[in-house]
């Protein structure tokens, strides 16, 4: 009898390498504002690993903030990140996924990033704090969604086909 609670080696190897991944990318691509590979990552892995895409997240977050510090932006990243995948999950509960519609996610999640990280200043700052964070991102919000379209359309296809097959080679023996 499998417990579902617990992972095998392969698994958690295989969950620590995507972790791993997921802040590689983030931080290869630090160099242009908002522009990220981890909103398709997310996407991807919530498609293919199915559960596993929590503790994937979730160790991102931690190197995130112990890399460059665990400021107020951290602590929004606890309930941002996390709204892709169960987004995805939702949308995508028995559907097979198509490109475009994939980027068209990626790219509304990038469009609303900035807002949906507000949520921590409304608490910290109120209402005023919470707006004037909110639209003094507005431009790289634009430059969030748009880029993760582009993105999403173009790497989707070739990715998902890489991490099913990862998969099917490495965890279904």
């Amino acid at each position: 009898m499998k417990n579902h609670f617990l992972l095998t080696t392969r698994e958690l190897v295989l969950d620590a390498l995507l972790s791993a991944l997921l802040f590689v990318s983030q931080a290869g691509l630090s160099w242009l504002p908002n522009v990220e590979l981890v909103s398709l990552l997310l996407i991807l892995y919530t498609l293919v690993f199915r559960k596993h895409v929590w503790l994937i997240l979730y160790v991102f977050v931690v190197l995130e903030g112990l890399v460059y510090g665990f400021g107020p932006w951290w602590f929004s990243y606890l309930y941002v990140w996390p709204i892709l995948p169960g987004a995805v999950f939702l949308i995508y509960k028995n559907k097979t996924p198509k490109p475009f519609g994939i980027s068209l996610l990626s790219a509304i999640f990038g469009m609303l990033f900035g807002l949906f990280c507000s949520g921590f200043y409304l608490i910290a700052g109120g209402i005023g704090g919470a707006l004037t964070w909110w639209t003094a991102g507005i431009p790289y919000d634009i430059v969030h969604g748009t880029s993760n379209f582009f993105l999403s359309l173009v790497l989707f296809q070739p990715l998902y086909r890489l991490l099913t097959t990862l998969k099917r080679d490495l965890l279904q023996r």
